[in-house]
């Protein structure tokens, strides 16, 4: 059902849209040349960095109720020559100051469930109770849901679907990629 609600997207899709990042095509809507964009939480921080405030936003055709998510984690390797250093950037990343001030501007939710609400704007309150109350799904384009091998073999599968529109064979190969991911049987 997935790859039949995005074949009836892909006639909307400006004729520019493979050369285009996603703030590129953020552009679009900025500049009103656009409709729509499907991107993450990410995009309402960039929206607020340009002063853009014209948008809306809802789920995904036929994703209601599912929150695909990933996390933005930060490593500290054994052996660090800064180790004390980074762990106190990591705590204070990781306090209630820290993301109250950080999240709102990054365009993310708290990570922590005794951020103060009032602090975000609407659509990050939005998101918030969407992540309280709906299935939570791992990102696979992040690299939150696969190996990265099945993500990349993910990404040609989609992107040879857009030029084909072919949902069976999309879907096969898709099916493949898990198969040979060791994921599926």
């Amino acid at each position: 059902q997935a790859l039949e609600n995005f074949k009836r997207m892909i006639g909307y899709l400006n004729a520019d849209h493979p050369a285009l990042t996603w703030d590129g095509a953020g552009e679009y809507l900025i500049a009103g040349k656009g409709g729509m964009m499907i991107m993450g939480d990410w995009t309402n921080g960039w929206f607020q960095s340009k002063g853009y405030t014209g948008y809306g936003w809802t789920a995904s055709p036929g994703a209601t109720g599912i929150f695909v998510a990933l996390s933005d984690t930060f490593a500290i390797p054994a052996g660090s020559p800064n180790a004390e250093n980074a762990m106190n950037w990591a705590a204070v990343c990781g306090s209630l100051a820290g993301q109250e001030a950080f999240n709102p501007q990054k365009g993310s939710i708290c990570a922590r469930t005794d951020c103060n609400p009032a602090l975000f704007n609407e659509y990050l309150q939005s998101a918030a109770v969407d992540w309280g109350q709906d299935a939570i799904v791992a990102s696979v384009v992040h690299g939150a849901a696969a190996v990265e091998s099945w993500v990349t073999d993910y990404k040609d599968i989609i992107t040879l679907f857009v030029a084909s529109g072919d949902v069976a064979g999309a879907q096969a190969a898709l099916q493949q990629a898990c198969v040979d991911a060791g994921i599926c049987k």
